[in-house]
């Protein structure tokens, strides 16, 4: 391979600390709006006490939550510990008709928390009288179905949103450069061109995000880094004032994606979503 081909992504000189952006973060902002913006109508019908989860948030370390390091692993199994008194959304993104990755997201209002858990393909789910993976479910069933299945698995998923490769890179586009911190060293050839990448934080576009999520490693090594690469993101925007300012958005985001959330869940949500965000917000990448 010639020179001209190596594209290398190593950090040079002094590293820049991440900053949050004054400007708004238009679209991805809407897709993290999009992934809470169903709270009060799904707590209402659980009866949760909305008045507590406007109240004072009580910020512990439990033994079912954890930042993921390069040590340990992620189970493709849970009972649903995680997931309860939280609300949850179930995010797909794909190639055609095969996942390029799969996460579940978890609001915890009280709590002020956001968990992200990647979801292997592989990942069992009891549909009907079968069990098959995820990975065989998705474009066979309906997303309702899917979100259906977690139930075997204790965990109640009452929002989906799905958004293609080529979707996932436009609405990512709209922030500019991303900057992913960057846990190891890694390597890789798509297209006959070689890409590296060195430890520490880097701007990445949205082409070379999605490509970093999709190639970068393999096995469990890959659901860390695509957790921590969607943490993030959502550290740098999920944030009171890009909130405020991403209201008339809304329906921008409807275009892009294929989800149940719905313009009335968007609008219900907000004082509770502002609370949340009224506060510091803990975003943790869950085995």
């Amino acid at each position: 391979m010639g020179k001209k081909d190596v594209v290398n992504f190593a950090p040079t000189g002094e590293k820049k600390r991440r900053h949050i952006p004054r400007y708004v973060s238009i679209i991805v902002i809407l897709c993290l709006v999009a992934f809470v913006a169903s709270v009060v109508v799904i707590l209402a019908v659980n009866d949760f006490d909305i008045g507590k989860a406007l109240g004072a948030r009580e910020v512990e370390t439990s033994a079912d939550e954890t930042t993921l390091t390069s040590g340990e692993n992620i189970s493709p199994e849970t009972d649903g510990t995680v997931f309860e008194g939280s609300v949850n959304f179930l995010v797909l993104c794909s190639d055609s008709n095969a996942l390029t990755f799969c996460q579940l997201v978890s609001a915890d209002i009280s709590a002020g928390k956001i968990k992200i858990k990647p979801i292997p393909l592989d990942y069992k789910l009891d549909i009907g009288s079968e069990t098959k993976s995820i990975g065989e479910l998705f474009g066979k069933s309906s997303y309702k179905d899917l979100c259906s299945a977690f139930l075997s698995k204790n965990i109640e998923v009452s929002r989906y949103i799905h958004v293609t490769e080529d979707n996932f890179k436009r609405l990512m586009s709209n922030l500019g450069q991303v900057p992913v911190e960057i846990s190891g060293s890694y390597e890789f050839n798509v297209d006959a061109v070689k890409y590296t990448f060195a430890p520490g934080i880097q701007n990445m576009t949205s082409d070379m995000l999605l490509k970093y999520m999709k190639y970068a490693t393999e096995g469990e090594a890959l659901l860390r880094l695509q957790g921590n690469a969607s943490a993030d993101i959502f550290r740098q925007h999920f944030t009171a004032d890009n909130f405020s300012k991403g209201d008339s958005f809304f329906s921008m985001l409807i275009n892009f994606v294929d989800s149940n959330i719905t313009a009335f869940d968007y609008t219900a949500a907000k004082s509770v979503l502002g609370a949340m965000l009224s506060g510091d917000v803990q975003i943790a990448v869950v085995s």
